[in-house]
């Protein structure tokens, strides 16, 4: 019997089979769904050119969403791979508790299957700064930090996304082989849209929106005299940036 074939039913005893199923959906989609929305949210925002559409006083909100979703998707990784304690309810105690649950026959593999998801010691260096900037600045704020006394070295973004992968592998394994999207419907970009629906995301389209109704974007066609003079200090890339945009809304290229 091929153990990648098997579905969790078939692995794990019989009555462990509802606890499970609670846990998993838990785990799944109230904290880890979440946290993937959180992030494709952040990095949707900070891929838009607001440096092109949009006054440096009109993006308070977007650095406030940023910095709140960032804060939330820390504080749900902290929590499920950092937090420890019998009365709290974690991705490792779970992902302990459903190695109890395997069959006999079953926990060798199950092992071999596991150790594919185990966190490295890069994934282990990026929690422990995680907590440390959990426990001093977000969660709870330090006297010492605030003073000054101690420094608490910054998760990145894209140290924050790969600690998101390392959760999501991990899940993916507890799944036992049944395949999981870890994105909203409305954001998964695999998602097959029925002909003729608009297929970007509700951020994607609060963006598209800000650009169409930018000075910038409409400039060659309010203003073409000024829109020569200052296509002159346009960088190619910005151009691009400019056209890709105005084909978003329906406007012709310009040059």
């Amino acid at each position: 019997m091929d153990f990648s074939e098997l579905e969790p039913r078939e692995v794990l005893n019989e009555e462990a089979i509802p606890e499970y199923e609670h846990g998993m959906d838990f785990l799944y989609l109230g904290q880890l769904v979440p946290l993937n929305a959180n992030i494709y949210i952040i990095e949707q925002v900070l891929e838009f050119p607001f440096e092109l559409f949009v006054s440096p006083e009109d993006t308070i909100f977007f650095r406030l969403l940023v910095d709140n979703f960032y804060n939330s998707g820390l504080l749900i990784i902290t929590r499920l791979a950092t937090d420890s304690g019998e009365d709290l309810y974690t991705l490792l105690q779970f992902k302990n508790w459903v190695a109890q649950q395997v069959k006999d026959e079953f926990k060798e593999d199950f092992q071999k299957h596991l150790r594919q998801a185990r966190f490295d010691k890069k994934t282990q260096e990026m929690l422990k700064k995680a907590r440390g900037l959990r426990n001093t600045s977000v969660a709870h704020i330090k006297r010492d930090f605030v003073l000054g006394n101690i420094e608490q070295d910054r998760l990145n973004f894209v140290e924050l996304k790969a600690l998101r992968d390392a959760l999501n592998f991990l899940l993916q394994a507890l799944s036992l082989n049944k395949e999981r999207l870890m994105l909203p419907i409305q954001y998964h970009p695999d998602v097959v849209h029925p002909a003729g629906a608009d297929s970007r995301s509700d951020i994607q389209r609060i963006l598209d929106n800000i650009a169409r109704d930018s000075n910038m974007l409409n400039l060659p066609e309010k203003n073409p005299h000024h829109w020569a003079a200052f296509r002159k200090d346009l960088s190619e890339e910005n151009l691009r940036m400019v056209n890709k945009y105005r084909a978003k809304v329906g406007l012709p290229e310009v040059g």
